[in-house]
């Protein structure tokens, strides 16, 4: 019987792959239990109160009481009930009896409705409502029907009583997930205490507490059966158990034919002062694996302090023969008009023949000081490597980093002193980044002369004097610089067809060793718009230094060069692109001056057609390099992606793309996706999809293949989802969940 069959495998899904419900789940259980927050309001009933019938009417003030067939409108929302009582001041009313709250697209219904205007909060008893995708920001995709006893809370903290929800509209539903009281701390986490899934009728899942956490990060809350290249076979439980406060534990207790048992705690505590996470895990066999995490905050005399650490030992996903240490704290104390900062940071790790550790110890302090904003930064690094087999290498130094800016009527000026200080006896030190101290001055046309100097010659200029670190030098000796900065930039047009975008700029600088340099610089854009859709620019630019600089911040290469970009549509629906360029500096040196030239055709014919097809020939070798094919078809649902690649300095094809989805026979829906190499001459990823229509639900048959990256290898995955609840797939992901495929000109 078919009805039979569906169960069974609803059942046999919950119980093994329940596990891809759970973000959908509880980001659309999040927003359903939010009758706290009205539904959006219907912009045609109007802002005012207005009582269109009632019976009866008491008006006393603000205060109105109403009976017998109320209707009245408020806000943009339509009330009905056969009693209303409440206040036009605070803006809550109460409805008693058949009562409904209309908004734009959504309807809230009770024995009894309490609403808040103000606020937009509203509770209920015996309610019902029906919440559009877009109420649940687009996070489902079919409406979501929610009923409960009761509901009452605010905006950190709801609960109800005797609920159900369901995405199916049939009577009776296929499905429903009941619970008998539910707690929502939003942005946190749901708490339901007696918790059932029902499948046609039967209940398939039935916990104590079912506890998920609002967090998309979070793992897996429910149970889960399969099997991975490292953990073998594999069953994973995860049970919740309340503590009192807004604190809990989860339980995990994991079986792998290749790590053994898996045992580990989650302790998630919060108060008015704390709020973190800790956690430890181990495997009893295979690797034996270890990982502690710790993730705390908490308020400390007047400012927040924050830890975040974690102990990886032989962790078999992660570092398998490797101890890995990672710890960052930092304390944060507001003082006066800025913020003073202290940190730790900790990074170690111990595998065969290698052992590094890095710490930092820091100060930081940001504040304003009249007009003055100033930044200081202190701190103590270490960096010690041993190697199996050498000498050790250790490295302390002492960084010092001072900022401070002011902005007055007429220029701005910045004062930066910069310095690392080695501590002992220190090898392989270096440090090209010293500044001590140096001023700098800057300021616009518009900030000395006015706006209309500004439009005449929009210039900018700064000057500045100070001490740096001669990189170049065997000692790394310091050089006082004095450096002079000046340039302009406009922009012409003539008529609406023609823009000319021109600069130059002009660098001195004077340094303490006798040495000199400046630089030229100039570049221009002219753009031309012959058609519609159609343009041609040209770019010229020019960069010379004439003289010596022994810093490395001011040295400056030399170019001499023009680009061309053409874009041509003679239809609306394809566009010919051109990009080449020419170098006149490369030319004098007896080089090749060409530049790559690269052509691309684009056709469009309507929205559900794309293909493009481009080249590029090197100037350097005198040959096609590559060749690009791409094409994208989406006709009623039905998708089909191709691409290919040609190596022309190789003569070889270099690979082929191809993805479809949404081929539908019945009610079965296949997707696959062919990536071919053609270096290797292997198919690097072939993934498969069969979907098979259950009207709320779907049967989905896996099979993922991917031969490159890390962790390569086989996956075959059977599970049933609730269409209505996105839900996380393989599918078109690569091994290190990268995205594989997309839209036309995947594959890149």
């Amino acid at each position: 019987m078919k009805t039979t069959w569906i169960l069974a495998a609803l059942s046999l899904a919950c119980r093994v792959q329940a596990q891809v419900w759970a973000p959908g789940f509880a980001t659309a259980f999040q927003e359903a239990q939010k009758p706290r927050q009205l539904p959006p309001p219907n912009p045609q009933a109007g802002d005012r109160f207005r009582l269109i019938h009632a019976d009866k009417t008491k008006v006393s003030g603000d205060t109105i009481e109403a009976s017998g067939g109320v209707h009245a409108v408020f806000r943009g929302y339509d009330m009905f009930a056969d009693h209303l009582q409440g206040s036009r001041k605070t803006q809550v009313f109460t409805l008693s009896g058949n009562a409904r709250v209309v908004g734009e697209k959504e309807t809230v219904t009770g024995s009894s409705v309490t609403v808040d205007f103000k606020s937009g909060q509203f509770g209920f008893e015996k309610g019902t409502a029906v919440l559009h995708p877009e109420r649940l920001d687009g996070q489902t995709q079919s409406d979501l029907y929610v009923s409960a006893k009761g509901g009452a809370g605010d905006r950190q903290d709801f609960l109800t009583e005797d609920g159900k929800f369901t995405f199916c509209e049939d009577t009776p539903p296929h499905f429903e997930l009941k619970y008998g009281t539910g707690r929502v701390l939003p942005n946190k986490r749901i708490e339901l205490r007696k918790f059932d899934l029902e499948i046609l009728g039967k209940t398939v899942i039935r916990l104590p507490m079912l506890v998920i956490p609002l967090d998309r990060r979070t793992p897996k809350y429910l149970p889960e059966v399969g099997q991975s290249v490292d953990e073998g076979y594999f069953v994973k439980n995860r049970f919740s158990s309340p503590l009192p406060g807004e604190s809990y534990l989860d339980t995990r207790v994991d079986l792998m034919t290749l790590q053994g048992i898996g045992l580990g705690w989650d302790y998630i505590y919060k108060n008015s002062f704390l709020d973190g996470k800790a956690t430890v895990y181990g495997t009893s066999s295979g690797n034996k694996s270890k990982v502690y995490t710790l993730q705390h905050s908490q308020n400390l005399l007047h400012g927040v302090l924050n830890l975040d650490s974690i102990f990886q030992s032989s962790d078999y996903l992660t570092a398998p023969d490797s101890k890995l240490w990672n710890t960052n704290a930092n304390f944060r104390m507001p003082t006066g008009r800025g913020t003073s900062s202290l940190l730790y940071n900790r990074f170690s790790n111990a595998s065969p023949g290698f052992d590094s550790t890095n710490e930092t110890w820091g100060l930081s302090d940001d504040r304003t000081v009249g007009v003055v904003n100033s930044r200081l930064n202190m701190s103590y690094n270490t960096a010690k490597t041993v190697l199996s087999g050498s000498n050790s290498t250790l490295s302390r130094r002492f960084d010092i980093a001072y900022g401070a800016s002011a902005d007055f009527r007429n220029f701005d000026a910045d004062l930066v002193y910069q310095r690392s200080v080695p501590i002992g006896r220190t090898t392989n030190f270096y440090s090209s980044s010293d500044v001590t101290p140096m001023l700098s001055l800057r300021s616009t046309a518009r900030q000395l002369f006015g706006e209309k100097a500004d439009r005449v010659l929009p210039f900018s200029l700064s000057a500045s004097v100070g001490e740096l670190v001669n990189p170049s030098s065997t000692n790394q000796s310091k050089v006082t610089r004095l450096f002079f900065d000046f340039g302009f930039r406009r922009t012409e047009t003539a008529g609406d067809r023609t823009t000319l975008d021109w600069g130059t700029q002009f660098k001195q600088g004077l340094y303490s060793d006798d040495t000199a340099q400046y630089v030229l610089a100039y570049d221009s854009n002219l753009n031309y718009r012959f058609a519609k859709d159609s343009s041609l620019a040209l770019t010229y630019s020019n960069l010379r230094a004439f003289g010596f600089t022994p810093l490395a911040i001011d040295s400056t290469g030399r170019t001499d060069a023009f680009s061309l970009d053409l874009n041509y549509s003679p239809l609306k629906s394809v566009v010919t692109s051109l990009q080449t360029g020419y170098d006149v500096y490369q030319g004098s040196l007896s080089e090749v001056p060409w530049q790559f030239v690269w052509l691309r055709n684009a056709w469009k014919p309507g929205p559900w057609m794309t293909v493009s097809a481009s080249g590029s020939y090197d100037t350097f070798n005198q040959a096609w390099s590559n060749f690009r094919f791409d094409s994208a078809i989406d006709v009623r649902g039905l998708g089909i992606n191709f691409g290919a690649r040609y190596d022309g300095l190789r003569s070889q094809w270099a690979g082929f793309n191809a993805l479809v989805t949404g081929f539908k026979l019945g009610k079965l829906t296949t997707n696959f996706l062919l990536d071919y190499n053609g270096y290797d001459q292997r198919m690097d990823s072939q993934h498969y999809q069969f979907i098979y229509d259950l009207h709320c639900t779907e049967a989905i048959l896996e099979v993922i293949e991917n031969q490159a990256g890390f962790r390569s290898g086989r996956t075959v995955a059977f599970y049933i989802r609730l269409k209505a609840i996105p839900s996380g797939s393989d599918f078109r992901q690569g091994t290190r969940g990268q995205s594989i495929g997309g839209g036309y000109g995947f594959g890149n």
